[in-house]
């Protein structure tokens, strides 16, 4: 059962991102890229909990990661 949903999963995604544009594609890979980065940085480093962080100060770190590696890619 567990093959059968990743094959389905996996046709499904190709069937999706066949139809969109490279900047997209690079936008949800930087978005996997950050959402790693937060969680070693959150999960791995005991001084990441020392301060507390607000939504604002997470949400732009994604935006800013998200950002960089796109003007990486399209240069």
């Amino acid at each position: 059962m567990l093959g059968i949903a990743l094959l389905a999963g996996a046709g499904a995604g190709v069937g999706v991102l066949n139809a969109v544009t490279p900047v997209f594609i690079d936008a949800l890979l930087a978005f996997g890229v950050a959402a790693l980065l937060y969680l070693v940085t959150e999960e791995l480093l005991v001084e990441a909990h020392e301060d507390v962080e607000t939504p604002v100060q997470t949400a732009m770190f994604f935006a800013g990661f998200i950002l960089l590696f796109m003007i990486d890619m399209l240069v």
